[in-house]
């Protein structure tokens, strides 16, 4: 995933000009040669952006007759060059201690440092927009438009600093994600019969079953307890930054603020009813012909280093695309990502910007199988776009549901690819289970969004309705959790209303790969292309330009199930490596299912490299 950024600067990208065609190729930007240990985490001296910012004012509004106008434009292009330098700081700064936090499971100097710089980063963005709306209807906002694009100061004229009370609302909210981290790193104790009982607890040698699930269940309770009345409170947060911006729910707020959409709740409500209808038998098609004993066979040779996977990958972005592998080079050559296994970090996975070095960062806590390969190829998807981006952080659209096509795509189309790393039966195994947690993609998407639109519009729920809630509405979606899952999904209290791209982005790369197995070269270059984007265009109109279905056309996404149940059916032309498409078969695809969600979690404990019988 992207790490979200902060929802009042998300709220002025439908400012933002947006290109009106595919781009061929990425923009020139500069990328700083600096290893990763290299960047050091020293926070933001402010004084030089206050500085820029007051001059900026004074030439903004001097009132008198100016001697030299060509001179003060100038000085303006120069004080902009500034601003824009200083926050390429701040941001990188921002995010390098984002980095440690995670790093350290939200030790307390880090998450204090994390903090402040949020705050820093909320009130000087803020601060640049108001300065920049002084400009517009003068000739000086031809400087701001050169790199924003025509137009944007328009929606910056009049434009009011962050009342104290939206910054102490913003700041609360940060407080309480932070407080959620620490029901991830430290999941509370439960009592059982007098004993109190840890997740730690559960790895005892000579526990028996009765007492594993009583204890499990008696963990998941308290787990769901306390960060269900954190959740509580961050509904209660955002609801009132909805209401405060003119909204009645926040759930309809962010799908314009948070991320930029050209489709609302009205439009997503059929394709998650589509969805419900279509998808839960692709689900479960997709496992139908392989066996647990296959997946344990991935799951064992795909033990591997972070550096290892890396390795292993690099000869396929060289083949996919040159440009493609120089980037994927510049990464391990620099050392930017951490993708290796720690018992301190917080387990979650994105990527961010490093804007001050051209750059940007892979963060991810593995599971110790296959999936930290599909892990990593799919945060190289956003690193590739986040690489190239040469719009800066001020300006910068946040189409998500464009960005996850850059990761989710890429790793249908590594299908290709895995046998040369796990062998051909089990490259054959890692092929469908892609396609699996594609379609669990959907499906979830739909899920987490239709169940968080409905506790935002009725904000006052209790705990106990919210778990009915959620468990009414997995079983419409052909699920079987159970009702206190939802607690787990960190997306439902740190990126909310989130989840609704993972759809939306995987049903395109659906689209997308079928044309990749008839065409490849032609789905490689519209891959390509849609990563030049930069995340410049909502979805609907990114589709457009590409040629890929709209999903929010009447039968558009029952008509995409029905090819991928040709797919399943043998009815199209097998992936370059030669796979035939795999019929379904067999009802032990049900007991493979729940083994696979129930061990979705990040695991406690994982060595990278071991052999089993060290496990």
């Amino acid at each position: 995933m992207l790490k979200k950024s902060l929802a009042l600067f998300l709220a002025l990208l439908l400012l933002a000009h947006t290109s009106t065609a595919l781009a061929v190729r990425w923009p020139e930007k500069e990328h700083l040669p600096v290893d990763f240990a290299d960047m050091p985490l020293t926070g933001f001296d402010e004084s030089a952006l206050n500085a820029a910012l007051s001059a900026m004012e004074r030439l903004a509004t001097f009132a008198g007759p100016v001697r030299d106008e060509k001179q003060r434009y100038q000085r303006v292009e120069e004080l902009y060059e500034q601003i824009c330098s200083e926050l390429n700081l701040l941001v990188t700064q921002v995010n390098l201690s984002s980095i440690r936090y995670d790093a350290t499971g939200g030790d307390p100097e880090a998450a204090a440092l994390y903090s402040q710089l949020s705050a820093q980063w909320t009130r000087l963005f803020d601060r640049c927009y108001e300065v920049f709306g002084l400009l517009a209807g003068t000739p000086l906002q031809e400087i701001i438009e050169a790199d924003a694009g025509e137009g944007v100061l328009y929606g910056l004229a009049g434009y009011e600093a962050m009342p104290e009370e939206r910054a102490a609302l913003y700041a609360e909210e940060d407080r309480l994600c932070q407080a959620y981290d620490q029901v991830l790193t430290a999941p509370p104790a439960a009592e059982l019969d007098g004993v109190i009982w840890t997740e730690e607890d559960l790895d005892r040698d000579g526990l028996d079953a009765d007492t594993y699930l009583a204890v499990s269940e008696a963990l998941a309770q308290a787990r769901n307890r306390e960060a269900g009345e954190i959740f509580r409170q961050l509904v209660q947060v955002r609801t009132a930054l909805a209401q405060e911006a003119g909204y009645d729910s926040y759930a309809e707020y962010a799908y314009w603020a948070a991320y930029n959409r050209d489709y609302d709740l009205e439009d997503i409500r059929p394709v998650r009813e589509a969805v419900k209808d279509a998808f839960p038998s692709l689900y479960e098609r997709a496992l139908a012909d392989v066996s647990s004993r296959e997946v344990r066979k991935l799951e064992m040779r795909g033990r591997a280093s972070g550096e290892q996977i890396l390795e292993d990958l690099q000869p396929f972005m060289d083949a996919f695309d040159p440009e493609l592998g120089k980037t994927f080079s510049f990464l391990r050559e620099h050392h930017l990502c951490d993708i290796e296994y720690s018992p301190e970090k917080i387990p979650t996975g994105y990527t961010l910007a490093l804007p001050a070095y051209g750059s940007a960062f892979i963060f991810n806590s593995p599971y110790g199988d296959y999936q930290d390969y599909t892990d990593t190829v799919h945060e190289f998807g956003h690193f590739n776009e986040t690489y190239h981006c040469a719009t800066h952080e001020l300006w910068s659209n946040f189409n998500i549901d464009v960005g996850e096509i850059h990761s989710q795509a890429l790793e249908l189309m590594f299908t290709s690819y895995a046998p040369n790393i796990f062998g051909q039966d089990a490259g054959k195994a890692y092929t469908h289970l892609v396609l699996y947690w594609i379609l669990n993609s959907v499906m979830d998407g739909c899920l987490y969004d239709e169940f968080q639109e409905a506790v935002y519009a009725d904000p006052d729920m209790s705990l106990e309705e919210i778990n009915q809630l959620f468990q009414d509405l997995a079983e419409e979606y052909g699920y079987e959790r159970g009702e206190l899952d939802w607690v787990d999904n960190a997306h439902n209290f740190q990126s909310p209303m989130y989840f609704i791209s993972y759809a939306t982005s995987a049903l395109s790369s659906l689209d997308l790969w079928l044309l990749y197995l008839q065409r490849p070269e032609k789905a490689e270059k519209l891959y390509l292309e849609l990563s030049a984007l930069s995340l410049s265009l909502p979805y609907r109109s990114a589709m457009d330009k590409a040629g890929l279905r709209d999903i929010f056309e009447e039968d558009a996404v029952s008509q995409l199930a029905e090819s991928m149940e040709a797919y399943f059916d043998g009815a199209l032309p097998p992936a370059r490596n030669g796979f035939v498409p795999i019929a379904a078969a067999g009802c032990a695809a049900a007991l493979l299912v729940l083994f696979l969600l129930a061990r979705r979690r990040k695991p406690a404990v994982y060595k990278a490299g071991l052999p089993e019988d060290e496990f």
